[in-house]
């Protein structure tokens, strides 16, 4: 999966569905997330080299995007970070954080403070995790869906 074809806001969620590559993804979140103060929620992402060894850079958290009826309604939050190394033989996993928003991204000209949160109700939560290789080649792993409810 390329970078470019990631879903924007109302779009398709299909494309953050888990692909066979040379990384699989797999998460941890909270069960359920009460609409509540920031409107963020967290949990762990887990990177595993599946095909063969794995070595580059990425972000030390993962993006998470949240849909609902397979369309994407909340987008990964902006981060201003610095890439981490990552080096991974076949079969390693790496462990990352992961912040996701309940806010929705009907209007991404507005701050995240002034978006709505989502309604009360069951949501999937699917995560992306990019490693620029040595190379400088990209290879983006997605995960989920993980479900969520949001109360």
């Amino acid at each position: 999966m390329e970078q470019a074809d990631l879903p924007r806001c109302g779009e398709p969620a299909t494309a953050l569905d888990a692909a066979p590559g040379p990384l699989v993804v797999t998460a941890s979140f909270p069960p359920v997330v009460v609409r509540r103060g920031d409107g963020t929620f967290t949990g762990t992402v887990t990177i595993t080299a599946a095909t063969g060894p794995v070595t580059g850079v990425m972000s030390p958290y993962a993006d998470v995007y949240v849909a609902h009826s397979g369309t994407v309604v909340a987008t990964p939050l902006v981060k201003d970070l610095l890439g981490v190394p990552v080096r991974l033989s076949p079969g390693a996993g790496h462990d990352l954080a992961a912040r996701g928003s309940i806010r929705a991204c009907a209007d991404p000209g507005a701050g995240p403070a002034a978006r709505p949160m989502l309604p009360p109700g069951r949501y999937d939560v699917f995560t992306v995790v990019a490693v620029t290789d040595e190379a400088g080649h990209t290879i983006v792993a997605s995960g989920g869906p993980w479900p969520i409810v949001v109360a």
